[in-house]
């Protein structure tokens, strides 16, 4: 099957912009200071270049085998049944980062903002969001993104201008003080989460312009590593490296400590209100590449049918998986890096291989 919904380049841009900004702003800031210390900046640099040299993998294949997603070229590859096995990877990981995304969404607000309103009922409100833009289709969801997304980096720059008044640069020094390790190893820890647009293999086959696949994902990618960066030395530069190591989200509480007049006070409801709605969105999108690439793996005429299943059961797991902030963390700091870098390098950077090699074409 096919998805007949097409979206421009700029939707294509925004669509990744909100993904990469959505999970990697509120969740991983924290984490990224804890591997990298002082040099997280420079670690978001060098997966900044690692994730552009990626890009060139997925824009030349989706070119190579046109009007093909990542599941779609896998059977063309390896075969009905390999291909099959290997195709359903990726939208399993899809999958996966929706969970993901809605525990942490979940989990921050229960934390952060109602206490006294169960995990499960906040689930429960965002998955009913979820699938009704789902629902709505790919074209909306573009046309959601090509709005809110601008937004969300206006929302993104203006914090950090906010902040810098108080922004200590000696904080951020002595740069690559345990030497090189620290920035590597935090390189491939931010490129798990910079990754998850890998999702640009399953939008370039429905954009009016598929040959714009490496551009839409250079500039989102770019744009999306500019402001984690300015995130990170916010962070850093306001609280220090010590307070930055032991917050959920550093982001906001960069956004609580702005205070503007007498007359403008808690100011992080409404920047984490336009970071809700890019949360959500992005949630929609992945489990609308999980259902759109299990239907056409498994040779269904429709991906409607799957989309309201895959997000009960979405919403099933993100509730039971994790108790509290701190099983979220663990998760996302040990397991998911190996997990999305066996998807978003290991099988695609096989499949271009094996092309290249028995020279399978489209």
């Amino acid at each position: 099957m096919e998805e007949k919904g097409i979206i421009n380049t700029n939707q294509f841009i925004w669509l990744l912009f909100c993904i990469i900004t959505s999970f990697t702003v509120l969740h991983t800031p924290g984490i990224l200071i804890i591997q990298s210390g002082r040099d997280a900046g420079l670690s978001i640099i060098l997966a900044w270049i690692l994730d552009v040299l990626l890009a060139v993998v997925y824009a030349y294949m989706g070119i190579r085998f046109p009007g093909q997603n990542m599941a779609q070229y896998s059977m063309t590859i390896l075969g009905k049944r390999l291909g099959k096995v290997v195709g359903f990877m990726f939208p399993l990981f899809f999958f996966l980062v929706s969970v993901l995304l809605q525990s942490g969404f979940a989990i921050l607000l229960h934390v952060a903002f109602f206490p006294k309103t169960s995990v499960e009922t906040i689930l429960f409100c965002a998955s009913i969001t979820v699938a009704y833009a789902v629902l709505k289709g790919v074209e909306v969801m573009g046309r959601v993104c090509e709005f809110l997304g601008p937004i969300f980096l206006i929302s993104l720059i203006a914090l950090f201008v906010l902040v810098t008044p108080d922004l200590h640069l000696e904080n951020l020094k002595p740069q690559l003080e345990h030497g090189l390790y620290p920035t590597i190893s935090g390189a491939f820890l931010i490129i798990s989460f910079i990754g998850i647009c890998i999702i640009m293999g399953v939008y370039i086959p429905i954009c009016d312009h598929p040959e714009n696949g490496f551009f839409s994902k250079f500039s989102a990618v770019s744009i999306g590593s500019i402001t984690i960066f300015l995130i990170i030395i916010a962070s850093i530069g306001v609280f220090s490296i010590t307070q930055s190591k032991n917050m959920f989200s550093p982001s906001l509480r960069l956004a609580r400590y702005i205070h503007m007049t007498t007359f403008f006070q808690r100011l992080e409801v409404v920047w984490l209100m336009i970071a809700i709605g890019a949360l959500i969105i992005s949630s929609a999108e992945m489990i609308w590449a999980s259902a759109l690439q299990t239907a056409q793996v498994m040779g269904l005429k429709s991906y409607k049918p799957l989309i309201l299943p895959t997000v009960l059961v979405s919403f099933v797991l993100a509730a039971t998986s994790f108790r509290n902030s701190v099983d979220l963390f663990n998760f996302i700091n040990y397991s998911y890096p190996i997990i999305a870098m066996f998807v978003e390098t290991g099988l695609e950077m096989a499949l271009f291989f094996i092309a290249l090699i028995f020279k399978k074409k489209g």
